[in-house]
């Protein structure tokens, strides 16, 4: 069984996965009714991975110097991302590298993809991105 939260990248360039890409996810806040924007401050990734050969993150990698009570309202058990919890989340997408592996300039460094998690979340939530190098689109998958 997959995290809550997984992600793919299609590099539209080539119409095949990106591989090898780095990315973070990160709990902003862990209420949805943020009203300002300068109340979302916490730009600490909770956990790390790269895409897989099919552009894929499946399963992400938990930070071990998170700090229990910051596991427990994540839903992290035992290092494993076991239930998603009410919140604003992100992904950042760190595609400089990744064209630059390829021999290609780009103009995002990062792509960054906030979204939110409403109370009772559904069991799992997938974040798709289609990405070229002067472009990306994003839609909430299945």
């Amino acid at each position: 069984m997959a995290d809550p939260v997984t992600c793919h990248i299609l590099d539209t360039t080539k119409g095949k996965p990106a591989f090898n890409v780095d990315c973070a996810i990160f709990q902003l806040s862990p209420s949805v009714d943020v009203v300002l924007d300068n109340e979302i401050g916490n730009e600490r990734p909770f956990a790390v991975a790269k895409t897989n050969e099919d552009g894929r993150i499946p399963y992400w990698i938990i930070d071990p110097k998170l700090s229990r009570g910051k596991q427990e309202v994540l839903g992290i058990k035992d290092d494993k991302w076991k239930t998603l919890t009410p919140g604003i989340y992100k992904i950042r997408f760190h595609v400089k590298k990744y064209f630059q592996a390829t021999g290609t300039t780009t103009f995002f460094p990062f792509v960054d993809i906030i979204f939110q998690i409403d109370d009772p979340p559904e069991n799992h939530y997938h974040i798709p991105l289609l990405l070229s190098n002067h472009s990306y689109t994003t839609y909430r998958g299945s």
